[in-house]
C-alpha cells in the first residue's frame, strides 16, 4: 500500500480508477521510463513493451526467456557499472509486466522523478487528466475497498479510532 499513500492525491486517484485505466498508466509509465533509460533500444524490453501496447498479454515470467535474459544482464552491468537509476529501471519493467498494475505505475513514476521535473504531470496525463481527489489521510485509505490495494492496516487503525 506505500506505494500508493507516498503520491498523495496521484495515490488517491490511482486507487480510485478503474483498473483497466492503471493498466493503461502502467504501460505509458513503463514505456516511458524505458525510453528515459536506453531500455528501449533493447529489442527484447521494446518488443515486449510493443506488444503489451497493442492488447497482446506479456509473455509468461521465464528464467531462459529473452526478455529476462536481457534485463538480467542489465541488472548485471547496471552494478558493475554502479548505476543504480538503470538497475531501479530494469527491475521496474520486470515488475510492471509480470506483476502489480497499481505498484508498477507509482515505482515507474518515483524512479522517474530522480531524472524527470514533469513525472507528476506526466503521470497525471497518463490517467487521463481527471479532476485530482483531495490528499488523503488513513481513513481514506482505511475506507478503501478496491480489491488489488490491501488497506487492511488503515481499515484496522479507522476501526480502531471510531470505537474510541
Amino acid at each position: 500500500m506505500s506505494h500508493l499513500d507516498g503520491h498523495e492525491e496521484l495515490g488517491a486517484l490511482i486507487a480510485i480508477l478503474p483498473h483497466e485505466r492503471v493498466v493503461d498508466a502502467a504501460r505509458k509509465q513503463l514505456r516511458r521510463l524505458a525510453v528515459e533509460t536506453g531500455l528501449n533500444n533493447y529489442p527484447e524490453v521494446k518488443a515486449a513493451l510493443d506488444a503489451w501496447e497493442r492488447g497482446v498479454a506479456p509473455p509468461q515470467p521465464d528464467q531462459t526467456g529473452p526478455l529476462a535474459l536481457r534485463l538480467r544482464a542489465v541488472l548485471a552491468q547496471a552494478d558493475t557499472d554502479r548505476d543504480s537509476i538503470r538497475r531501479w529501471a530494469a527491475e521496474k519493467i520486470a515488475l510492471g509486466i509480470w506483476g502489480s498494475p497499481y505498484r508498477s505505475v507509482c515505482e515507474s513514476a518515483e524512479i522517474r522523478s530522480h531524472f524527470t521535473v514533469d513525472w507528476r504531470a506526466d503521470l497525471h496525463a497518463d490517467l487521463g487528466n481527471p479532476p485530482l481527489p483531495p490528499i488523503p489521510d488513513d481513513r481514506f485509505w482505511g475506507a478503501l475497498r478496491n480489491p488489488a490495494i490491501d488497506s487492511s492496516w488503515y481499515a484496522a487503525q479507522y476501526a480502531q479510532d471510531r470505537s474510541c
